[in-house]
């Protein structure tokens, strides 16, 4: 292929064709009309000889020749992206533009709401668009620029993807339950631990955590007798019940909630880590340069008010 006469917005669309897997998702994303991406997807599938992606259950599949083409045209593609960013000027005094972090309740409540006050304040005009994590890490959404940031959590050291990342805070977990419950009191011992009834907060829908992982290793087993995706509010449904549940220490003051008792789990436990993650093609964005950078205060401000 002569790259001279390649056209080289012909990467976009082949881009766009791997992360959508549909010719009509494609043309939206690039604000083409179908006809015009289908015209595109010939004229790549004449350059390369190949062609390219394939209709398979009601998506455009890729061939084998572009599954071999996809990183390398993806890492050129970020590569030229960053130039471009980069070289956009940001200033946080006259800027309106929109950031949209996907979070928790709980990486919200910690980081957002903070950012939010300071904004405010300074009567900035940057806008912060918060949506829910459904996911992890939503990797399609990075990419598409669709999410800028995203705040989550793990209890490995990094995320074993290509994106970039930053540990903003890692802690310890504390297990809550209202006072005069009848197995916990102010030492809580493994056995009446097992033999309670849980609240596992889940934000993705998953069945078991971190927790059941470690107790597994022992050969033990507690029940979840209820599955929530929110942080938050976990504090007063233990408050008004019988239920306990193991929480982050930085989800829990003990001034800010009634009739409830904090402890130690009765097992050693990972620490949790929360993340900030984006894609690597927006490293030089000097909008999230600046954004990371005002998440890192806020974390450093948490942890020295937890100390």
């Amino acid at each position: 292929m002569n790259l001279r006469q390649f056209d080289q917005n012909l990467w976009l669309v082949l881009d766009a064709l791997y992360q959508t897997q549909s010719v009509s998702d494609a043309a939206k994303s690039l604000s083409l009309s179908q006809s015009a991406m289908s015209h595109a997807l010939k004229r790549l599938r004449i350059a390369f000889n190949d062609p390219l992606f394939v209709r398979e259950n009601g998506k455009m599949l890729p061939t084998q020749k572009a599954l071999n083409i996809q990183p390398l045209a993806q890492q050129g593609l970020a590569l030229l992206n960053q130039v471009a960013i980069g070289l956009d000027s940001f200033c946080k005094n006259t800027s309106n533009r929109q950031f949209v972090i996907a979070a928790t309740d709980f990486t919200t409540k910690l980081f957002i709401y903070p950012l939010l006050n300071k904004l405010s304040s300074l009567n900035y005009n940057i806008r912060i668009k918060v949506i829910d994590l459904r996911s992890e890490i939503p990797i399609k959404a990075l990419s598409s620029n669709h999410i800028d940031l995203v705040l989550t959590f793990s209890h490995a050291h990094a995320f074993d993807n290509n994106l970039s990342q930053q540990k903003l805070i890692s802690g310890h977990y504390r297990v809550i339950a209202r006072k005069q419950h009848p197995l916990v009191s102010k030492e809580l011992s493994l056995e009446h631990y097992l033999s309670a009834k849980h609240v596992l907060v889940s934000p993705w829908g998953a069945e078991t955590g971190s927790l059941d992982n470690e107790l597994k290793k022992l050969g033990k087993y507690r029940h979840i007798a209820a599955t929530v995706p929110q942080l938050m509010n976990v504090a007063e449904l233990v408050s008004n019940g019988d239920l306990i549940a193991t929480v982050p220490a930085l989800s829990i003051r003990q001034h800010e909630i009634k009739n409830v008792q904090i402890l130690e789990p009765p097992i050693a436990l990972p620490d949790y880590k929360l993340f900030m993650v984006w894609h690597p093609s927006y490293n030089l964005d000097q909008g999230l340069i600046w954004l990371r950078s005002e998440l890192e205060t806020i974390a450093a401000q948490i942890l020295e008010g937890f100390s």
